[in-house]
C-alpha cells in the first residue's frame, strides 16, 4: 500500500529540516525531498547570526559555535567607524546546523528522499500529488522550502523574481582580531551590496561578496586588497529578497527563501527561517486537526501571522537598501563621516528584524 503522507516537504535547507522536526515531533508523517545527496551542501551561507538562535533552538549543539563577534568595523575609502553591538552576534557551521535539524527530524521518523528533483504537483480536493525525477507521492498539504528559484512556487503561480545577488566566500589564511568582522562598502568593492571579512578565529576567516553580476572578478580585486591573496571559493549562495505577494494556495505554502523571507539590507535569511518556519508548522499543525488546507485557512493561520512578525522588518530594510544605495560613493563617503554621530543608537538596534 502506498505512503500518505500528512506533509510533502520540497528542500532540506534550515526552512525545510525545521519544519520537519516540529510536524514529525508531534506524530505527522512528514516527507522531505532535497534534490542534492546530502545536507547542507553545496556550502551558501556566511553564517552570522545573533543570540536569537540560542533562544529558538534551545538544544542546540555548542559544536555549531565557531566564534563570537562583538565588534563591527564598517570601511568605505579611508573612513571606518567601529560598532559594538549590545546583542551577541555567533559564526555557526551552517552544514552542522543543518545536519543538526535533520537529525533531529529523523529520529522523530520524518522520511528523507536525497537526490531527487521535484517536477511538479497538483491539487486535489483531498490530497496534493507530487512527481519528482524518482517517484510520485500523495498528501495532505505540499511545503515549498525549495529556495530562491522555488519550482514549488513556480508550479503555483507563486513565484516572484525579487531582487537577487550572487554571493561568493572564501577561506583565507590570515592574521585577523578574532572578535571582529569587517564590512566593506563602495561600488568599486560591491556594487549596491557590501563585502565582509567574518573571522573563524584569529588565523582564519570567511571573505566574501555579493554582487549582480562579474562576482568572481569583484571577489579577486577585493581579495588582493584586503587579504593581498586569491583563495578559490568554497561557498556559493544566491541572495533574494523583496516583498512576496502570497505565500499559499490551496493545500500549498512556501516557507524559507523561497518566501523571500530573507533580511533585504543583510541578505540573512536563517533567522528569519526558523521564525516562519515556526510559524508554518502550528499552521499545518492546526490545519490537519481541522481538516482545512484551504488557501483561506493558510492565509489566516500562516501568511497573516509570519506577515506580523517579518514583514515590518522587511520593509524596512528595503527602504535601507533603496536609500543608502541611491547615494553616490561621494555622498556615502560623507555620510560615514557623520554617522559615528549616531553610534549608541546603531549599537541598539535589533539586527535580525532590520
Amino acid at each position: 500500500m502506498k505512503m500518505f503522507y500528512n506533509a510533502i516537504i520540497i528542500g532540506a535547507g534550515v526552512a525545510g529540516n525545521r519544519v520537519a522536526e516540529i510536524l514529525s515531533k508531534k506524530g505527522l508523517r512528514v516527507l522531505v525531498v532535497e534534490e542534492h545527496l546530502k545536507v547542507g551542501l553545496p556550502k551558501k551561507c556566511t553564517g552570522l547570526v545573533s543570540q536569537r538562535i540560542k533562544e529558538i533552538l534551545p538544544n542546540l549543539d555548542e559544536e555549531i559555535f565557531l566564534n563570537e563577534i562583538r565588534v563591527g568595523s564598517f570601511i568605505f575609502g579611508d573612513k571606518t567607524f567601529e560598532l559594538r553591538p549590545k546583542t551577541k552576534l555567533y559564526v555557526i557551521d551552517r552544514v552542522k546546523l543543518d545536519h543538526f535539524l535533520f537529525e533531529r527530524a529523523s529520529s522523530n521518523g520524518a522520511e528523507y528522499k536525497f537526490g531527487e528533483r521535484f517536477t511538479r504537483a497538483k491539487v486535489l480536493n483531498d490530497r496534493v500529488i507530487v512527481e519528482t525525477t524518482k517517484g510520485r507521492y500523495e498528501g495532505d498539504i505540499l511545503i515549498g522550502a525549495d529556495g530562491a528559484f522555488s519550482t514549488v512556487a513556480k508550479n503555483f503561480g507563486l513565484f516572484e523574481e525579487g531582487e537577487f545577488f550572487i554571493g561568493l566566500q572564501s577561506t583565507v589564511k590570515g592574521n585577523y582580531e578574532k572578535d571582529r568582522m569587517e564590512i566593506w562598502f563602495g561600488e568599486d568593492i560591491a556594487p549596491n551590496f557590501f563585502a565582509w571579512v567574518v573571522p573563524l578565529d584569529s588565523k582564519n576567516a570567511r571573505v566574501g561578496l555579493a554582487t549582480k553580476k562579474n562576482t568572481l572578478l569583484y571577489l579577486k580585486k577585493f581579495m588582493r586588497k584586503r587579504t593581498k591573496t586569491f583563495v578559490e571559493p568554497d561557498t556559493c549562495g544566491i541572495i533574494k529578497f523583496g516583498l512576496i505577494k502570497k505565500t499559499v494556495s490551496n493545500r500549498v505554502l512556501l516557507v524559507g527563501d523561497a518566501a523571500m523571507q530573507v533580511k533585504p539590507f543583510t541578505g540573512g535569511g536563517i533567522i528569519y527561517s526558523l521564525i516562519a518556519s515556526e510559524v508554518a508548522s502550528l499552521s499545518i499543525l492546526k490545519a490537519f486537526k481541522n481538516k482545512n488546507y484551504t488557501e483561506k485557512f493558510l492565509t489566516r493561520n500562516y501568511e497573516k501571522i509570519w506577515r506580523e512578525k517579518l514583514e515590518s522588518g522587511i520593509r524596512r530594510g528595503l527602504m535601507l537598501r533603496k536609500i543608502f544605495y541611491s547615494f553616490s560613493d561621494i555622498s556615502i563617503y560623507i555620510w560615514f563621516s557623520v554617522i559615528p554621530y549616531f553610534k549608541t543608537i546603531l549599537e541598539n538596534i535589533d539586527y535580525d528584524l532590520l
